[in-house]
């Protein structure tokens, strides 16, 4: 799923009712299409439609967990409100400049249909700056294709140039799930940039609605964070863009577990085998630490449901879903060609992604999939199933088996030949392992050499794009290739799964 990509659930930027009113930005609208300050490879249309999922969840908090998976199912809590919000309470300004000045935290507001809220934040000219928006509307409301946030970062002065674009539509119309969107300053390559300045920079977040969508006003979460430069003299490793080798699935029992609502109360897992349950317009949230050269891979195995499977063969399938965060609530691209999003009609079915080693230096290049995958810290797994299930009762929940596995030996920093954590030094890990041994970021070029120059090594884009070997096997391969889950006599069943044209499903 993807903060720039289409697709039923994903995080992209649609035509809707909408973009930023004219009058009120002298810069311009959000248009109709993501932009970014550097080239992005082109989106894989069906699977980035979670991201809604993309967008902070709107979890339930599961009452007793069942001792199997799927059917029965049991009854959930409320439904209203089910996000755990946390943070200051602002007010975000009607127009630029009567936009309130935050400092780095967390903040909660609120925003109207067709409404676009003002924010600023001041820089300086070396730090990386991370803003993101979570909406957490009633679950299962009014939704249509375009409905969503649309979020724009600008520079004051003179001239206001945007320094990043990102828009969180639902892209489905089965009904509202919670979204997240996030922007970045990332000082360039050679500090020339327009946006590379210190001062005074604006936040503008923009809901878009259909006519007929749910009129209400959304509860939303900001949260702005700086990440400082490395020390001087530093010299960080090799931007690492390969997948590499898919690791062996994760075996054995699952554990049951009771994933969060959202960001603030995620569920902690680690390399494991985890079972929970989830109801229909639900997410649920879960968080695992990544160290320096160290990457994840993991898949969600929804079991077989009758009460879904045994239909009318004319009843549209739902869909279910999964989207990863890196810290600063940044959307992750799948690097392991796995499968973000699926229809779901009570079949089993199983989704994953997967990441490339986390390296510093990943902020310099062009690779979707590894851009976001540049700090050492929590990254949050969102898993969700689609509101438009009407054969199943709304406070009824559908089981699933999560298999995580944190692969690679994790590395004392981001430098280059940084010492293994508990190992020798330039010790590089085997098959999807992220050592750092090799060349250091670009020694004796101008990337590698400016991110050593005194503090001032945050980046740009500066493009590489590099394959590794293909992943998505693993996805199925926890589940025996039937996607059997643990502790689950899975039926096989004869019904087809009917597909639809971007419906929105993940």
């Amino acid at each position: 799923m993807g903060t720039d990509q289409g697709g039923r659930a994903g995080l992209g930027a649609s035509p809707g009712a909408g973009g930023l009113p004219g009058p009120a930005d002298p810069w311009g609208p959000l248009g109709p299409t993501l932009h970014r300050s550097r080239p992005c490879r082109r989106p894989r249309p069906r699977l980035r439609l979670l991201a809604l999922l993309t967008l902070a969840g709107a979890a339930l908090a599961a009452g007793p967990q069942a001792a199997a998976l799927g059917h029965p199912a049991h009854t959930s809590p409320p439904a209203a409100g089910d996000y755990r919000f946390e943070g200051t309470g602002t007010s975000g300004a009607p127009r630029p400049g009567q936009a309130p000045l935050l400092a780095p935290g967390t903040y909660t507001d609120t925003i109207d249909p067709g409404q676009t809220r003002w924010y600023a934040v001041r820089l300086d000219a070396v730090s990386t700056a991370d803003l993101s928006v979570t909406a957490a509307p009633r679950p299962g409301a009014a939704a249509d294709f375009g409905d969503g946030l649309e979020l724009k970062l600008i520079t004051t002065g003179t001239y206001g140039y945007t320094c990043a674009n990102r828009s969180a539509h639902f892209q489905q119309d089965e009904g509202a799930m919670n979204l997240t969107g996030a922007v970045s300053r990332i000082p360039s390559e050679k500090h020339e940039g327009d946006c590379d300045r210190a001062g005074r920079y604006l936040l503008a977040v923009h809901r878009t609605a259909a006519a007929g969508s749910d009129p209400a006003r959304w509860p939303v979460e900001l949260v702005y964070g700086t990440e400082p430069p490395l020390p001087a003299g530093t010299v960080p490793a090799a931007a690492r863009t390969d997948y590499g080798p898919p690791p062996a699935p994760v075996t054995g029992a699952p554990k049951d577990i009771t994933g969060g609502t959202g960001f603030n109360d995620a569920t902690r897992l680690d390399t494991g085998v985890w079972r929970d349950r989830i109801g229909p317009g639900r997410i649920r949230y879960y968080k695992v630490r990544l160290g320096w050269g160290q990457q994840l891979t993991y898949s969600a195995e929804f079991a077989n449901d009758p009460a879904l499977a045994d239909t009318a063969s004319g009843a549209d399938p739902t869909f279910v879903g999964t989207t990863l965060y890196a810290p600063g609530r940044l959307l992750v691209h799948d690097a392991s060609d796995g499968r973000d999003n699926r229809l779901y009609d009570g079949s089993p079915v199983s989704v994953g992604l997967g990441t490339v080693p986390v390296t510093w230096t990943n902020r310099w290049v062009d690779d979707s999939a590894a851009h976001e995958v540049r700090q050492a810290g929590d990254y949050w797994i969102a898993v969700g199933l689609g509101p438009g299930t009407p054969h199943l009762p709304a406070d009824t929940e559908v089981g699933f088996v999560l298999r995580v596995r944190v692969s690679g030996q994790e590395l004392a920093g981001p430098q280059y030949r940084a010492p293994a954590v508990g190992g020798r030094a330039g010790a590089a890990g085997k098959g999807a392992a992220g050592g750092s041994t090799g060349t250091p970021a670009a020694v004796g070029s101008s990337a590698g050499a400016k991110a050593a120059d005194a503090g001032a090594s945050a980046s740009g884009p500066v493009g590489a794009e590099v394959r590794g070997v293909t992943g998505k096997d693993w996805i199925a391969a926890g589940g025996g290739g039937a996607v059997a889950l643990a502790g689950l006599a899975v039926a096989a069943l004869v019904r087809r799964i009917r597909t639809r044209t971007d419906r929105g499903g993940i």
